[in-house]
């Protein structure tokens, strides 16, 4: 192998690579899930409406179904009253005016829920203009929050491309069995594989590390493992001034 300083070195600008590299990716493995938590309250919001929308439509058969109703007492108060005429005694007269005044009384009943549901439906009617309104910008909003990410998405795919690029420049300079041992760890420990030492602690686990080891990190001799998180350790070159 090489001089062990030296593979160290293109280790350390390898590592501040494959870095940059794993945040990326990281946070590209994030805009989907982003999208549809987008996608889920968008759906919501169509939900909402929909319900005001059902809301409206059910008031409104109701009213129908009430003016039916009151027309059908308006054209029974008006034949009773007509055969108000043709009745020959008393009784059927007042038993007949009973009828008509019981018709009547339902009428205006009916008249007064009718004007109570008219103003529920004007109500209906302008929240459902609003939720329109509001699921218009909101579809807005979607549609340009989804051109965002898949910009940020090509941007991302794109800066992983061009360290990529770099990282091959670097890994072709690192012993293939120490690049190896690098790129286990690497996978395993998501994307820091080699750390220094930071004063007496592994820079990578922060477990305190034995003295034996800090100074075979010193010699520059062979390659240290941490033997708490298994990730490659160096001895930072200020430590050495």
């Amino acid at each position: 192998m090489e001089n062990i300083q030296e593979q160290i070195g293109i280790l350390v600008k390898l590592q501040e690579v494959d870095g940059q590299i794993y945040k990326l990716k990281d946070t590209l493995q994030k805009k989907p899930a982003e999208k549809e938590a987008l996608k889920e309250e968008f759906a919501q919001k169509g939900d909402r409406l929909k319900q005001r929308e059902e809301e409206l439509k059910a008031a409104q058969l109701k009213r129908k179904d009430k003016e039916l109703d009151l027309e059908g007492k308006e054209k029974d108060i008006k034949k009773y009253q007509a055969q108000l005429l043709q009745l020959k005694t008393n009784k059927e007269y007042v038993t007949m005016q009973r009828e008509i005044e019981g018709l009547k009384a339902d009428k205006s009943a009916l008249e007064d829920s009718l004007l109570e549901l008219m103003d529920v439906i004007d109500r209906l009617k302008v929240e459902v203009q609003k939720e329109k309104e509001n699921f218009a910008a909101e579809e807005k909003k979607l549609k340009e929050e989804t051109v965002k990410i898949d910009q940020e998405v090509k941007q991302i795919e794109e800066k992983v491309a061009g360290l990529e690029g770099q990282r091959g420049q670097i890994s072709v300079n690192v012993d293939k069995t120490l690049l190896s041992k690098y790129e286990r760890i690497l996978k395993a420990k998501e994307g820091l594989a080699l750390v220094p030492a930071v004063g007496e602690s592994c820079g990578g686990c922060h477990q305190t590390l034995p003295p034996q080891v800090i100074n075979e990190m010193q010699m520059k001799d062979r390659i240290v493992t941490c033997d708490f998180c298994a990730r490659l350790l160096y001895w930072p070159e200020q430590k050495d001034e």
